[in-house]
């Protein structure tokens, strides 16, 4: 499928949602009624996007990205929404927006798009099935103030033990991970280096598997899927399946948990370099997301091994 039309079906592509126009609603309709939900993208109002070198009517949602805006808009047969370079936006902001629409971009801003087209899409199906829709499960998340940022600086050489420090925005220790020499373990700690979960590699196995163990119980396992474009994990958590959407390599990927994103990592620009960010959106799911982190760096040291 050539590019116009990737971008005329609605072909799960991140960053891009189409939608059957059965209603025809106009772009006054969709933003009337986008103003009557509460989301995690801010306020719609009523703008121009540059869509193939065109301006273009659209509802816009300007606050998701420092360098793109979120737009929807409709016509006599479908309604689409997307990601536009704002006005007066650099090169780089067009490569992210395209590696948004895509599903290749590995900035912060390509992901906080993908996101936020996903729950537009989520709003949408609503609406367009005639269901009422006050708020999303994104804007109850973002308003309880519940999330918790840690930042984690990049090993940039390998060593035969590994131990990674995660750091609150304030450059206070919050966790440490610790890895045997075999790279068979990693133990993680809290602050005052009391050990809270152990991952554990399995030996045999066909692709790399971890458990994730509190004390003596289970609580996760994780196994690398097998792919040839990217390196990805799959499993399931506290009874749930566990996916992972994103570039887990570049530090660039959402977590889910059922069909909830509980978290996210990525390599927005930090207060000091080689560092990238881990977000949970619960506190209950802080631990689980630094076992990620743990299983994250081990795949990573693997591959670099069997590149040298």
């Amino acid at each position: 499928m050539g590019l116009l039309g990737k971008l005329t079906s609605n072909d799960n592509m991140s960053g891009y949602k189409k939608f059957d126009n059965k209603q025809g609603w106009t772009n006054s309709d969709l933003l009337e009624k986008l103003s009557g939900v509460t989301t995690s993208l801010g306020t719609p109002k009523m703008g121009t996007v540059k869509i193939m070198g065109k301006d273009v009517e659209a509802v816009v949602f300007d606050g998701v990205s420092e360098n793109l805006d979120i737009y929807i808009k409709a016509d006599d047969k479908k309604i689409d929404a997307g990601s536009s370079p704002k006005p007066g936006a650099t090169g780089a902001a067009m490569l992210g927006a395209l590696g948004g629409a895509f599903g290749g971009g590995n900035s912060a801003d390509a992901s906080k798009v993908t996101r936020a087209i996903e729950e537009l899409q989520s709003v949408m199906d609503n609406l367009l099935a005639g269901k009422e829709v006050t708020e999303t499960k994104a804007a109850v998340r973002a308003e309880s103030g519940d999330s918790v940022k840690l930042y984690m600086e990049e090993k940039l050489e390998l060593s035969l033990k590994d131990r990674y420090t995660l750091f609150t925005a304030d450059h206070e220790p919050a966790y440490f991970i610790e890895g045997n020499v075999m790279d068979t373990a990693y133990k993680i700690m809290d602050a005052q280096e009391n050990e809270i979960m152990v991952v554990k590699k399995k030996l045999i196995s066909v692709m790399p598997e971890y458990n994730v163990f509190e004390g003596k119980k289970e609580i996760a396992n994780f196994k690398k899927k097998l792919k040839l474009t990217k390196t990805e994990i799959a499993g399931k958590a506290n009874g749930k399946e566990l996916t992972i959407k994103g570039d887990m390599l570049a530090y660039n990927f959402d977590i889910l948990l059922g069909d909830e994103v509980i978290g996210t990592v990525d390599k927005e620009a930090t207060f000091w370099a080689n560092c990238y960010r881990i977000e949970s959106f619960s506190k209950s799911n802080v631990n689980l997301i630094v076992a990620i982190a743990a299983i994250v760096e081990a795949l990573k040291k693997a591959e670099e091994r069997s590149s040298d």
